[in-house]
């Protein structure tokens, strides 16, 4: 029988207990950084990024599994020092996936996703699903939806999914409900540019940025109806002959700031301006008539007065 025993020195490297069950589930990155924080007990993300080689990000991403644990508090917010952000990821070998798969949900996950995008995975397809899940934390329902929603849309690479997912968690869009939300605003946006393409006559051509910033304007930011855009469709092309969308945002942005967050409302403001015009061109007019018929009675005077003098 093999017996092994720990040749401590002169510094000894602890570690909770309560450690001991996410073992066999943590990744190289958290394992790094867990053995770190066993040499030195306390540190700061900056310092164990430069022990253990791995960026800021990667070193703060390892903690959260730690501190999930129990075996780790954490005082104030860490920021970013640099601006690039560590997109690489780790290669996942045979042996890796095999190791994971006996220890979480894993296996089920592929099954699962396999089915909603009616195909069988490749191994590299698989290392995707293995990084969402395993690498990047993110819960098991979180990229079952993630994979539908791909699915809708027509986009059901793999390699899709996983630069989708990769953009939403550096986003912070990390939870079902987050992921829920975002998906809601992803369809209304697309329902409402197939509305809009159809009212503007765009046809199949991309839209340009400056189209796509005021469509995310008037359907995200501002949440109006497709009614209360296309009133505004109508009052433009009243005004001008060729439809533009900063012409219509000037309009929409109008109604808003009003007050106005439907077709109604919109109506109720346009009647109330034309009520308001009418009578002030009617008071024009009416000033305009009273000094003609003052005119008119005093010279009228004059030319009495002037016959009586004769």
């Amino acid at each position: 029988m093999l017996k092994i025993e720990m040749n401590y020195g002169k510094a000894v490297l602890n570690l909770p207990r309560a450690c001991v069950p996410y073992l066999s589930k943590a990744t190289a990155d958290e394992m790094r950084v867990l053995l770190a924080l066993g040499a030195e007990n306390e540190s700061t993300v900056e310092s164990l990024s430069h022990m253990i080689g791995l960026s800021e990000e990667r070193v703060a991403n390892a903690l959260t599994l730690w501190k999930k644990a129990g075996v780790l508090e954490t005082e104030g917010e860490w920021q970013m020092t640099a601006p690039e952000k560590d997109t690489s990821r780790p290669s996942y070998t045979g042996e890796d996936m095999a190791r994971i798969a006996e220890t979480s949900d894993i296996k089920e996950l592929v099954d699962v996703c396999a089915a909603i995008l009616g195909k069988t995975f490749t191994p590299t397809e698989s290392e995707s699903l293995f990084y969402l899940h395993d690498g990047l934390r993110l819960e098991f329902e979180y990229i079952v939806n993630l994979c539908k929603h791909c699915y809708d849309i027509g986009k059901p690479s793999l390699r899709y999914i996983e630069k989708v997912g990769i953009d939403l968690y550096d986003r912070g869009i990390t939870t079902v409900g987050a992921l829920g939300a975002y998906i809601a605003n992803e369809e209304k946006k697309n329902d409402m540019e197939y509305r809009i393409r159809n009212l503007y006559g765009i046809g199949e051509r991309a839209l340009t940025p400056k189209e796509q910033e005021y469509l995310s304007i008037w359907t995200v930011d501002w949440n109006l109806p497709y009614e209360m855009i296309e009133l505004g469709y109508n009052q433009m092309l009243a005004a001008i002959d060729k439809p533009k969308f900063s012409y219509e945002n000037g309009i929409l942005k109008k109604w808003v700031e009003a007050g106005c967050r439907t077709k109604e409302d919109a109506e109720a403001y346009l009647n109330k301006n034309k009520e308001t015009k009418g009578k002030s061109k009617a008071k024009t007019e009416n000033k305009q008539i009273g000094f003609d018929l003052d005119e008119f009675f005093a010279a009228a005077t004059m030319r009495g007065e002037e016959s009586s003098e004769n």
